[in-house]
C-alpha cells in the first residue's frame, strides 16, 4: 500500500499547513493496528492526542482541590478616592511649579507688566537722576577714578580701594 498521502498530511502537519480534517484523518490512521514501521513513529503522538482530548475532568475536582489547599479568602482593598486622584495632584503640582518658573523667569526678563524697565545705569525701584546731577567721579569707569589703585599683578582688572 502507498502512503505517500500520509507521509504528505504528516509534512503538512508538522509545518502547521494543515487543516482540521487532514489532521482527523491522520488520527483515524494511527488508531488503526497495521501502522506501517517508518510511520509507527508518529502513532504515539496522534493517539496521545485522541487520549487527551477524551480526558475530562469530573464534578468532584474543585471541591477535591479546595480540600488539599484549604479555602482562600480573597480580600478586596478599598482605594479611596484620595488615592485615585493622587497621580492627579502631583500632574497639577508640576504644572502649578512649572507655570511659577515660567512666569517668574518671563518677569525677570521683560519686567513687571505694567512697569517700565529701569533706564541703564539706574537700578530698579530707584528714580532716574538726570545726567547733569550725576557726579563725575561716580560715572567713570573704576580704573581711571582717582582713589582706586590698580596694579599689573591683577591680571583680571581686580580693583583694590586705595587707603
Amino acid at each position: 500500500m502507498d502512503f505517500k498521502y500520509i507521509e504528505q498530511l504528516i509534512e503538512r502537519y508538522f509545518n502547521a499547513e494543515s487543516t482540521l480534517e487532514e489532521e482527523e484523518i491522520l488520527h483515524r490512521f494511527f488508531q488503526q493496528e497495521d501502522v506501517p514501521a517508518h510511520l509507527r513513529q508518529w502513532q504515539p503522538l496522534f493517539t496521545a492526542t485522541n487520549e487527551l482530548a477524551a480526558a475530562h475532568l469530573d464534578d468532584s475536582f474543585d471541591e477535591r482541590i479546595l480540600q488539599l489547599t484549604g479555602e482562600v479568602h480573597v480580600r478586596a482593598r478599598h482605594i479611596t478616592l484620595v488615592q485615585r486622584l493622587r497621580p492627579l495632584w502631583r500632574i497639577a503640582a508640576l504644572v502649578i511649579v512649572a507655570a511659577g518658573i515660567g512666569i517668574t523667569m518671563q518677569h525677570s526678563r521683560f519686567g513687571l507688566a505694567g512697569q517700565s524697565s529701569p533706564a541703564p545705569g539706574q537700578m530698579a525701584g530707584t528714580e532716574a537722576v538726570p545726567q547733569d546731577e550725576l557726579d563725575p567721579a561716580a560715572t567713570t569707569p573704576l580704573d581711571l577714578r582717582a582713589d582706586v589703585l590698580t596694579t599689573p599683578a591683577d591680571s583680571d582688572a581686580v580693583t583694590t580701594p586705595y587707603r
